[in-house]
This record gives structure tokens, sequence and C-alpha cells, in this order.
């Protein structure tokens, strides 16, 4: 490249990167690499950075009730470093970076040939998680693109260890698989101080607590569900979860209590104006209405699906409540009505991933099995 060419790119690069520090503030700087034989004979640059970049975005965008995300993902690199990479000089354009004070996570995939046999490599640095590598070679007759997402999975667990326990438990919903949720919980909370109040402790317990109630196991989700409430008094969510627990072994009046309590401090919250998610105060409705319908109060259990559906008037599993509700009564007429416009509801995000009315539905009637809702259908993705 002409001198006088170089010496303009860095000088325009180099105004435009602090620019760049600013808006991709907290991103997570990705590089993926490999020889050009394996391009040419399996995949090419574009579409490795892609596949690899993509799963990083899905796990990234996985909504949780935590404070903030571990990570961000931003696929748009900005002014300055597009400048540098036309120019080749992407490396010095993060070293430019890193002495402006701008240190973002990075990894790094790539694609390498070992005698013959295709492996990849996942490297990174954390803020947060310090420096990590590990290989990996494909599973028998596993497709590339798997292959290629299951080491992005990896990548991003070291890096956002909880939203990708997150991101794996809704994916694997299907088909029961929760090995890799258990593992990474087991290594966070083994790395945790042993303090009592802790958000991540209490995040990791709950996600435990969920596991279990796919195992049909509302006893062990109990004892998770407690463990994560004791550890994060502030936190709704697993007061919502150990009343569903409680609706589901019969204990209503005590889910009732729960209920009511939380209900109140969640508008007292609204009354000082803080934030509570609108889907988290109409699950507490719902399961302040499930809880009255195990002790037959249909008036006072109306009562409160009318405001759950009032906050979240998209609310499947709300409507299909109700519907059962008018069953109860021997409106069947309403109870049809209100059973074919609960699928048409499905569709809409209603709930966040950590709450276990997503998964599951509310069994009010006595004696009765852990049952999955009929409106959540995650896919699947492999890691192993």
């Amino acid at each position: 490249m002409d001198l006088t060419i170089l010496s303009a790119v860095l000088v325009v690069a180099f105004g435009l990167l602090a620019t760049d520090a600013v808006v991709h503030s907290g991103s997570v700087a990705v590089q993926v690499a490999g020889p050009s034989d394996v391009y040419k004979k399996i995949i090419d640059q574009r579409s490795l950075e892609t596949v690899f970049a993509s799963q990083l975005d899905r796990i990234a965008g996985t909504v949780s009730v935590a404070n903030a995300p571990e990570i961000r993902s931003s696929s748009d690199e900005g002014i300055g470093m597009v400048l540098a990479e036309s120019a080749n000089l992407k490396p010095l354009a993060f070293a430019l970076q890193r002495q402006m004070g701008y240190n973002p996570d990075h990894l790094r995939f790539a694609l390498f040939l070992q005698n013959g046999t295709l492996r990849g490599v996942v490297s990174g640095d954390g803020r947060s998680r310090g420096k990590f590598s590990q290989e990996f070679e494909p599973e028998k007759d596993e497709p590339l693109l798997n292959f290629i997402q299951r080491c992005a999975t990896w990548g991003a667990s070291q890096l956002a260890p909880y939203t990708t326990a997150l991101f794996l438990l809704q994916h694997h919903a299907g088909d029961g698989d929760f090995r890799d949720v258990e593992a990474l919980a087991a290594h966070a909370l083994a790395a945790l101080p042993p303090v009592p109040v802790n958000q991540e402790r209490s995040q990791f317990e709950n996600l435990l607590g969920l596991v279990e109630l796919f195992r049909n196991d509302p006893h062990a989700a109990q004892r998770h569900f407690q463990a994560a409430a004791d550890a994060w008094p502030d936190s709704a969510v697993p007061v919502l979860n150990l009343a569903f627990t409680q609706v589901q072994l019969d204990d209503n009046a005590a889910a009732a209590a729960r209920m009511r309590a939380l209900l109140g401090r969640m508008h007292s919250l609204l009354d000082s104006m803080s934030h509570v998610p609108k889907p988290l105060i109409a699950a507490a409705h719902m399961t302040l209405a499930a809880s009255l319908m195990g002790q037959h109060d249909l008036d006072g259990a109306e009562a409160e699906l009318k405001k759950a559906l009032e906050i979240n008037p998209d609310s499947a599993s709300a409507t299909e409540l109700l519907a059962e509700l008018k069953q109860q009564r021997g409106d069947d007429a309403g109870a049809r009505r209100l059973y074919r416009l609960a699928p048409r509801n499905s569709t809409s995000v209603e709930n966040f991933g950590e709450l276990a009315v997503l998964y599951f539905h509310l069994s009010w009637h006595d004696n009765e099995p852990v049952t999955r809702s009929r409106f959540s259908n995650p896919g699947v993705v492999n890691l192993h």
C-alpha cells in the first residue's frame, strides 16, 4: 500500500476508533480464522464467520430477568474498524483501541486440519473470566454447521456462563438433555464466594430448580427455588417458582399467601417508579389464580386471571387457565372460545426463560404430575 494512503487511513481510522469504543462498548471482539485449504474443500470464510457469529448472537439475545446481559453482541464493526480492515491493519486497530481504554472480551475460533482430520480451537480472554482455550473435534456424523455452533456455544459459556446456561435450558427443553446446563451451574456455583447473598448463586439455583421440574420432581425443584430465594431476596423469580411448586404440590393456601405478599411488593415498587417487568406481574396474578382454583374460589381466581390478561393480553397460559375456570363453572361455550383463542396467543413472547410458567402448566387439580405447557416449543441445540 502507498505510504500516503496508509497514513491517511491511519489518521482517519484513529479518529474513528474512539467512536467505535463507545458504540461497541460491552460487545465481544470476535475473530474467525483457518487455513485456505479448509475453506476451499469445506466452507468459505464468509460462511464460517456468519455461522459462528450467528450462534453468539442467538445466545447474547437470550431474554433474561437479570439486570444486565453478561455479553452483548454487535454485528456492526464501526467505520474506524472497517477502514482499518480495508488496509489490512485490523490487529493494529485492536491495539490502538486497547491503548484508548477499550478492551472488550475477545473470542477467537480457528478451523484447521491435523493429519487430515478437521479440528477447531476456541480461545479467548474475558474481563471477568480470564484466558481460556479448548480444542474440539467433530463427533461421528456431526454436520459441520452443528460443529461450528457447538464451538461457538462453548466460547460463549466461558464469557457468559449464566446466559449460555439459560439459552441451553430453553433449547434443550424439547429433548430433556440438561447435562450442559448442570455442568455450567456446578462450575459456576463452585467458584462463588461462600457468602449468603449472591445474585449469581440465585440465578443458577433457579435454573437447577427448572431442570428438576422437567424431571417431574417438584420437591427437589422447591429446594433449589428456596435456595435461590435465600441467595437473592430481592428477586421475584424464585418466589414465583416457589409458589408454582406449592400449587403443584397442592399447598394452595401457602402459594396464595406467597403471591399476595409478592404482588404487594411489586405494586409498591411500581408506585416508587421502579421498573417491574409486566410478565412477572402477570405471572404472579396467574399463579395466585391457580392457587385459588385449587381452593375452589372461582370468583377470586377469575378476578386474578382478568388482571393477568389486562397486564399481558397475549398470555396463552392465562387464557387457557381462564378456559379451565369457565369449564368448572359449566360455561362450555365460553371455555371452547377461550381454548380456541389460547393457541393464537402462543406466538407472542409472554415470559422470561427463568419462569416455570413458561414451560409448565399450573396444575391446580390435586395429585397431578408436572405437565408441560402446550404453548412453548423451543428448538434443540447440541453441545456434546
